[in-house]
């Protein structure tokens, strides 16, 4: 089997492929959702391919097959039949060019198609006006001249994916948008060349310009999507610091992360990113893992113990054997996941499709259908076959084709008023439908940061000392619970318990110590740490997380129990939730107990909650979920489940994994934002369906009245102006009720 081929871009080692039974594959030429769904059917019928999903939103096919009988140049070739080019997935940098690329192709396509067709729908105006007869014809060649840029050079890229839908046994939108623009050009000649000044070229114009605007927003769609995986690898630094011997002499190096292989050893020093996946060796320390894992509560490492790349060293420096480098860490297997489930994901637009594939036939058979009645009732054959294409573009669904992508528009324009970012159609739609909503627990219902929440002192002391005490020995400290206590001494006014005053301090795993000058030594942290120091007067253990104990040389002086407090608005958003019929649902990489914690403290029973949780069994939880699941929340290691959502939200102060792989970003506001988004949402979703049943309606009424009575070129074109303008003011809708959403949305703040 050869190992490279010119579709693949490069060297590609297609027997390593084949045995892994399953790849992503990047598709250059992809141009709608009709493409997708052609080079979908034609891979689907590749011998030995199991299954195959190309999303256009992605620019990928996830294909998968039976090693033992897969043909990769079948395979390559029958996608280039098509016309489309499917190589192994490319650096964020080239998928990006190309994405550019294409998105400055459209942009001038849309401009032509403005510019001309503005003057096209001018010359139409004015003979619908009723122009002076003597410069009625002129206006109406004019008017067609006016349209042959648009329907040569902007309407070229749908003609040619309709010829390769139709190649692959598919009519969908782009063979519709070919018919209706080709056949409102030659019925407005026809109807030049018989003396009647009847034309209709301006539709034709006005729906290639709605429907550029939709590819266009669909090619932003596809450049956050490459995003999301980028912003999951930028969390771990590119270089690390290797340790070598050399003539019984350690030396250190500062390398690449390319340089790296499993078996080599590396130093991460304290408040250092880790670039590896490896097995500490040497050294103690506390992780954080909250980006990766969600836990609020960093987790103590010792030799033996695992860390992976992403996480942050928290204290001391630990000296880890190298288990897995650029590529093969956790984080890349995480990134191919998502790009995976980014590829799986369905479009808003296949429903159009849908629409399309079944009414399309029905149109274009009436309309032979008419051209046989009108000859066999006695008229010409010019006449006939000017009768028959007016029949068919006037019951052309042109409406469906602006139903989406204009009800898409208006909602965004809606969204970014409130301060919501809306990625794709296909989100939006999930988000109105979604009978779960699932949520992530740390920086999603809370605020993300650990605070002081009770104090006990022994024997009634002061709890101000306390926590000043606790802070004195925490400053200085890159610790979330240290940063607590600075942060609760300082905003009581104590600024001096920030300066240890030449105090020498000591972090590890367990806690902290601060030796004090000519004094006792100062303790705080973990309860057996302190045991084990022999400090005395400890209090039985509660068995609950957070705890932090604080004791002068023997003596215990007290405890600060700290937690992740949830959000002000969780409480009454969750309620509001629950109130339209949503499961709601708590997935988290925290402990058990720290879950009971909030779900107490907010009041709300979950119908569901998961506990130590990987990114990985948030993600297969969703996908096993019998209904739609919605998911919110902001963490890098909620980056797979919003992929595998069938809506992401990220809220406000999200990682950018999160905002990346989300299908919809709430800028501002926090939980409650996500309640007013979804009646949008409902909205929008309820708007596109009745646009789609009034456009199949109306043009199969327009089949039935015109069949018979015959059709004139200028009774099409007010047919057709009459189904756009029908789906442009139910659309306006969107844009209702904005003083009654705004004033609701002024008032929570202040109320809360």
């Amino acid at each position: 089997m050869p190992r490279a081929d010119r579709s693949s871009g490069g060297d590609f080692d297609y027997e390593q492929a084949r045995v892994a039974g399953r790849m992503v594959f990047f598709v250059d030429g992809l141009w709608c959702v009709s493409c997708a769904m052609a080079l979908q059917r034609v891979l689907q019928r590749v011998p030995g391919v199991v299954s195959a999903t190309v999303n256009f939103t992605s620019g990928s096919a996830l294909v998968t097959w039976v090693p033992e009988s897969i043909d990769f140049p079948l395979l390559l070739r029958k996608a280039e039949g098509l016309g489309y080019a499917l190589s192994p997935l490319k650096g964020s940098d080239e998928l990006e060019a190309a994405l550019q690329r294409q998105a400055r192709k459209i942009r001038l396509q849309l401009t032509v198609a403005v510019v001309f067709g503005m003057w096209s729908m001018l010359g139409s105006w004015v003979l619908y006006l009723n122009a002076d007869e003597a410069a009625a014809l002129v206006i109406a060649w004019a008017s067609v001249v006016a349209s042959l840029p648009v329907v040569g050079y902007s309407a070229w890229d749908f003609y040619r994916a309709a010829a390769r839908s139709l190649r692959a046994g598919i009519a969908g939108m782009d063979v519709f948008a070919s018919v209706a623009v080709l056949g409102s050009l030659f019925v407005s000649v026809g109807s030049l060349a018989m003396g009647s000044v009847a034309i209709y070229t301006d539709a034709a114009t006005m729906l290639i310009t709605f429907l550029l605007i939709g590819r266009l927003i669909e090619i932003h769609a596809r450049q956050e999507s490459g995003l999301a995986v980028q912003a999951l690898r930028s969390l771990a630094p590119e270089t690390a610091t290797k340790l070598t011997s050399a003539g019984g002499e350690k030396a250190e190096s500062t390398v690449l992360l390319a340089e790296l292989a499993p078996g080599d050893t590396v130093l991460i020093r304290a408040n250092e990113r880790i670039a590896v996946d490896g097995i500490v060796v040497a050294g103690q320390s506390a992780v954080d893992l909250s980006l990766l894992q969600g836990e609020s509560a960093p987790r103590s490492v010792q030799p033996g113990e695992r860390v992976f790349a992403g996480s942050v060293n928290l204290r001391g420096p630990l000296t880890v054997h190298v288990t897995a480098g650029a590529g093969d860490r956790r984080l890349d297997v995480l990134g191919l996941r998502m790009l995976e489930l980014f590829g799986a994901r369905s479009s808003l637009s296949e429903t159009a499709e849908r629409f399309v594939r079944i009414l399309l036939p029905v149109v274009v058979t009436a309309s032979l259908l008419a051209f046989v009645h009108y000859l066999w009732n006695g008229s010409s054959a010019d006449q006939a076959l000017l009768g028959a294409l007016s029949l068919l573009v006037a019951a052309c669904p042109c409406a469906v084709g602006l139903a989406m992508p204009l009800a898409y528009a208006f909602t965004c324009r809606e969204a970014a008023r409130r301060g919501v970012l809306l990625r794709d159609s296909a989100s939006v739609e999930a988000l109105a439908r979604a009978r779960i909503m699932a949520f992530d627990k740390t920086g999603t219902l809370t605020c993300g940061q650990m605070r002081i929440v009770s104090i006990q002192t022994r024997h009634g002391g002061a709890e101000q000392d306390l926590i000043d005490l606790a802070a004195r020995a925490e400053a200085g400290v890159a610790h979330p619970i240290a940063h607590a206590v600075v942060l609760a001494a300082r905003q009581s006014g104590m600024s001096s318990a920030c300066e240890p005053d030449g105090c020498q301090v000591t972090a590890c795993a367990k806690g902290v110590t601060m030796h004090v000058p000519g004094g006792e030594t100062v303790w705080v942290g973990e309860r057996h740490w302190l045991l084990a120091a022999g400090v005395e007067g400890m209090p039985p253990e509660d068995g609950l997380p957070g705890l932090v104990h604080v004791a002068n040389g023997r003596d215990w002086l007290g405890s600060l129990r700290l937690q992740d407090a949830p959000r002000d608005d969780a409480r009454s958003s969750l309620q509001r939730l629950r109130a339209q019929g949503l499961k709601l649902w708590l997935l988290t990489g925290d402990s058990s107990a720290a879950s009971e914690r909030l779900t107490a403290d907010l009041g709300i029973d979950f119908d569901r909650v998961e506990a130590d949780c990987s990114p990985e069994e948030k993600a297969d939880i969703v996908a096993k979920s019998p209904a739609p699941v919605a998911f919110v929340g902001d963490g890098a290691n909620d980056g797979l489940v919003l992929a595998q959502a069938a809506c992401g939200i990220a809220i406000p102060g999200s990682s950018s994994v999160a905002v990346s792989a989300a299908g919809v970003v709430i800028a501002h506001g926090s939980v409650g934002a996500v309640v007013e988004t979804r009646e949008l949402a409902r909205k929008f979703d309820r708007i596109v369906r009745q646009n789609l049943a009034f456009s199949v309606v109306y043009n199969l009424a327009v089949i039935v009245v015109l069949f018979e009575a015959g059709v004139t070129p200028f009774a099409a074109a007010l047919a057709m102006l009459a189904s756009s303008a029908s789906v442009l003011l139910n659309t306006c809708r969107l844009l209702q009720g904005r003083v009654v959403c705004d004033k609701s949305m002024q008032a929570k703040p202040a109320a809360s």
